[in-house]
């Protein structure tokens, strides 16, 4: 107490010359009081609670605000209305204290330049009473200010301060927690409006995930299959879900154009997958990534059902601005990943076939070059700079196989024209190998066709590609040709960079000494070179799908390792 005595003697200047009519606690809850209004940031005229300082000042003075309430024995106005607020907001005040917050302050003294409030993207226009009451609120605030302004000096000035009236204070400080009370009770029941508007959109989920969990109780798979109602409740389940994901989604890009049809073509591909009557891929083909991606997009779908299912007893605690929710935004990003994702390689046959030719050709090539598995297995930066390579040698081998992916990557270097198609036709000009004449493109059973076809310089580069390999094949030493092809040599020419390069083996070890050697060597060099032009649009035309090219390509290397990624949903949170 002495020490109190000691504070509120050092501050007496800052009051007026009837200081003696408050006790010595109410002395110095005043003191205090009047520091603390001298210590609030005041910028442009408004109160600053955006900077730290700010927001510490702001918080400082609410708390010596309360305790000055209660030093003068001030009765707080009654606040009984909390019990009608959810639980999530009754936990931000105790019991029927005042409770003083400076987001409620905020709030209240900034909606004549803010009146509406914006929530997943929608805007709600505040009540009447909610502007009337912040209207009483900034007056009994700018009352308060004033009254200790007038007790208080501006550093180095000489006047003297007016006469102290311990009534006008307390009639300041009661008429600010009437104030108070009415706006908080008007702005938390508009904030819980918009939260039910905002809990209504995950409701909707909830009631089309019931209705779906009924049905799928009521009928056997097949019969779900024929049925309408089913199929109808699980595009408004896929709908509901499409639309959460455009509000709540922030961390990607929140499409909502993302349909059921991904859905179902991922059920279709497992049941393709699972049936040992039907044959799964053409030689050289693995359906193991097209297994992978299409479960990603059923598991990521069941995590977002089991979340509804689990959310129903729990909406309550819904954070109105949906994003804030971290275990729906968790869910939601990787249902669009997936789904994304399913969009482009599992709805889309012919890609698919192609990413499913191109995974066994890299895992083929990651047996050839060691440094290439290392790379992979440890996702080492300078895996991506060899990637775009591998990627081009594994097309370039089989480019029937291989050509939707590389169309999709880049369209600009196909055509529209008539061409030869081979007996297999194809939308795309089909290049088949002539070794006798390895320079020219050969038609097999020819016939005219008119569709997308490889531009002239994808086509010279293909050319290039079979001309090295032929040359390369040639110059094989004899004892190195059973059990090395040139692409595999190709191979490790594109992991080891520049030929010379210390603590790298020669990639050329295999072939034999000799003018052949010279040839293919020379051969193999130039087209290389060429590649590396290639990689770099191969990354560049359309950094975004390359990159998701290359997220789905190193997910199909490590397995897809599906256990990993679920659990991070595993733990129930709102």
């Amino acid at each position: 107490m002495a020490q109190c005595e000691a504070v509120a003697s050092a501050d007496q200047h800052m009051l007026g010359e009837r200081c003696e009519v408050l006790n010595a606690k109410e002395r110095i809850s005043v003191v205090m009081l009047a520091a603390s209004r001298h210590r609030l940031v005041i910028e442009a005229g408004r109160l600053d609670t955006q900077t730290e300082k700010g927001l510490e000042a702001c918080s400082r003075f609410l708390r010596t605000l309360e305790n000055t309430a209660t030093a003068l024995d001030l009765e707080a106005a009654p606040r009984d209305y909390r019990e009608s607020f959810s639980l999530n907001y009754r936990g931000l005040f105790t019991e029927e204290t005042r409770s003083y917050r400076v987001d409620i302050l905020e709030a209240g003294t900034s909606l004549d330049r803010h009146p509406v409030i914006w929530a997943n993207g929608e805007e709600y226009e505040l009540s009447g009473d909610a502007m009337e009451c912040s209207e009483k609120l900034k007056e009994a605030w700018s009352e308060v200010l004033t009254v200790l302004d007038m007790w208080i000096t501006t550093t180095g000035s000489p006047r003297m301060p007016p006469q102290f009236d311990r009534a006008q204070l307390v009639a300041a400080m009661d008429n600010l927690d009437r104030a108070w009370a009415c706006f908080e009770n008007a702005y938390i029941s508009e904030l819980m409006k918009v939260q039910e508007r905002a809990r209504g959109l995950v409701a909707q989920a909830v009631d089309c995930e019931r209705c779906l969990s009924l049905l799928e109780q009521s009928y056997s798979e097949d019969e779900l299959v024929e049925l309408p109602a089913y199929q109808a409740e699980k595009r408004a389940l896929v709908a509901c879900i499409a639309r959460l994901n455009s509000v709540a989604n922030f961390q990607r890009k929140g499409r909502d154009d993302l349909t059921v049809g991904i859905l179902d073509a991922a059920v279709e591909l497992l049941e393709h997958c699972d049936d040992t009557d039907i044959p799964l891929a053409a030689p050289g083909v693995s359906l193991g990534s097209a297994r992978m991606l299409a479960e990603q997009v059923v598991e990521s779908f069941e995590e977002l059902r089991d979340y509804l299912h689990e959310v129903q007893h729990h909406l309550e605690l819904l954070h109105p601005h949906l994003c804030q929710n971290a275990g729906l935004v968790a869910r939601l990003v990787r249902w669009e990943e997936s789904w994304e994702i399913g969009a482009r390689y599992v709805h889309n046959e012919d890609v698919l076939g192609a990413l499913c030719y191109l995974v066994p050709q890299i895992q083929r090539a990651r047996s050839v070059a060691p440094a290439l598995r290392e790379m992979c297995e440890d996702c080492d930066a300078e895996l991506f700079l060899i990637l775009p390579r591998i990627v081009w040698l594994c097309l370039l081998k089989d480019p029937a196989k291989a050509i939707e992916l590389i169309r999709r990557l880049l369209p600009h270097r196909f055509e529209q024209r008539a061409m030869l198609g081979g007996a297999g036709g194809g939308p795309f000009h089909r290049l088949a190998r002539s070794h006798s004449n390895p320079d020219l493109a050969a038609a097999e059973n020819a016939r005219v066709e008119k569709g997308p076809c490889m531009g002239s310089e994808l086509q010279a580069v293909t050319e290039k590609f079979w001309r090295a390999e032929m040359l390369l094949s040639r110059a094989l030493s004899p004892g190195a040709a059973s059990s090395t092809s040139a692409w595999e040599v190709l191979i490790r020419r594109a992991v080891s960079g520049v030929v010379g390069s210390e603590d790298m083996e020669d990639p050329y070890a295999a072939l034999a000494e000799g003018g052949p050697r010279q040839a293919a060597v020379a051969c193999a060099e130039e087209l290389m070179h060429e590649l590396e032009a290639w990689s770099m649009e191969l990354q560049r035309h359309s950094a975004e799908d390359w990159n998701e090219c290359i997220n789905v390509l190193v997910q199909c290397l490590a397995n897809g390792d599906s256990s990993r990624r679920k659990s991070s949903a595993d733990n129930f949170a709102v």
